[in-house]
């Protein structure tokens, strides 16, 4: 998810850029962005030949629409140089996420149990994995999706800030001790650093992210889902009919989304008297969909709160966001740990659901955007799980 600087309006002003297109403009410096907007001349439309050949020869990035009193632009182009990003940082962790998923793959394939010894490294104990490598081997099932899913998610909203000329982090894995996280990773997140322009900006970098994990967790499921395999039940057992067999040879039940319950009706049948023991490769596009699922929320700096503060603005935020608040509070009866999200979504709010604002907040969504925020909420309702475990 992006996580959002919430301090916009530090600005001067500035000489308005391509004077011979605008009837009325306003020219800022919003950080690291310099950022015009004005309303054409009155004889100018969207299609004339002096703004086409105007806006070929802009540094930067461009945003016309068409409003009852005329056509407004926006003229965006950088203000200020990108900072050096550390690279090998990002790296590192994900490389170490990496390991940490190849650990909670190996246990969720059963060929590896918890097992860990200090290590001393440059005078710190570091706790390292005792075993076999060939343990370890089956846990790049589970792994190698997941680490996928999860870059392909953050890439999403890197990839489109960028392409907006934004200053963007690159992706922050965070790797977990499978001793701590079942899945050996608490996800992942950029930094964006740059102001947003617009409601359309906002909506392609919030809605690019979980795109990109809900269409990647499609193949990941159905591969998965075609090398899992059915097992007897345990005695007595009446709870979800798939899930994990772990190490110890215990089986952990795991919810089911529409889409996971579709896609696991047509590639895996139930059988009676049976549960489905999810393959490694199921259980990584299993968490690729709850993770989208999570991210889409509509509230606080959630992709989710994105979508809806770009579809309805600020009021439709603060009321999508209440709405999924009590939500949250209402289903952790059901299952606790919506509890938790629903803390975690007030803590990346800093207590409250206000959106961070736009620049220019007349611009209105149209035409396919339209449609692609609507298909983020219909995303999450088909990777919706009440009780995930």
């Amino acid at each position: 998810m992006p996580n959002l600087t919430p301090v916009f309006f530090e600005v001067k002003s500035s000489v308005s850029p391509l004077p011979e297109l605008f009837a009325a403009s306003r020219t800022a410096v919003l950080r690291d962005l310099e950022v015009t907007h004005g309303i054409l001349l009155p004889e100018m439309r969207a299609n004339d030949p002096l703004l086409r050949t105007s806006l070929q020869r802009w540094p930067g990035r461009a945003y016309l629409q068409s409003r009852p009193d005329g056509v407004w632009l926006t003229l965006v182009r950088r203000a200020a140089p990108r900072p050096r990003e550390r690279w090998w940082l990002h790296a590192l962790l994900a490389l170490a996420t990496l390991l940490t998923t190849t650990l909670a793959g190996a246990v969720l394939a059963g060929s590896w149990a918890p097992a860990f010894r200090d290590v001393s490294m440059l005078g710190v104990e570091l706790p390292l994995p005792v075993g076999s490598a060939a343990g370890l081997l089956p846990g790049l099932w589970f792994s190698l999706p997941l680490v996928a899913i999860l870059l392909a998610h953050e890439l999403g909203h890197y990839l489109l800030a960028r392409y907006h000329g934004l200053d963007v982090s690159p992706p922050w894995l965070i790797p977990a001790p499978p001793v701590v996280n079942l899945i050996g990773t608490f996800g992942a997140f950029i930094r964006l650093r740059s102001p947003l322009v617009n409601r359309a900006v906002l909506l392609d970098v919030g809605a690019a992210g979980p795109a990109a994990s809900f269409v990647l967790s499609i193949p990941a499921c159905a591969a998965g889902l075609l090398l899992s395999t059915h097992r007897a039940a345990p005695p007595g057992y009446g709870g979800p009919r798939l899930g994990v067999v772990l190490a110890d040879d215990s089986f952990f039940a795991l919810g089911s989304s529409p889409i996971f319950g579709l896609l696991a009706g047509v590639l895996a049948p139930p059988l009676p008297g049976a549960v489905l023991a999810l393959h490694p490769l199921a259980v990584a596009g299993w968490f690729g969909f709850f993770f989208t699922m999570l991210n889409l929320f509509p509230a606080s700096q959630l992709d989710g709160g994105h979508v809806a503060y770009a579809l309805s603005g600020p009021r439709g935020h603060r009321a999508a966001s209440l709405l999924c608040l009590a939500a949250l509070l209402a289903l952790g009866w059901v299952w606790p740990g919506w509890w938790v999200w629903g803390a975690l979504v007030l803590i990346l709010g800093r207590g409250r659901l206000r959106h961070p604002p736009v620049a220019e907040p007349g611009f209105r969504l149209t035409g396919w955007r339209r449609v692609l925020a609507w298909a983020c909420l219909l995303g999450l309702g088909l990777s919706f799980v009440p009780v995930p475990a």
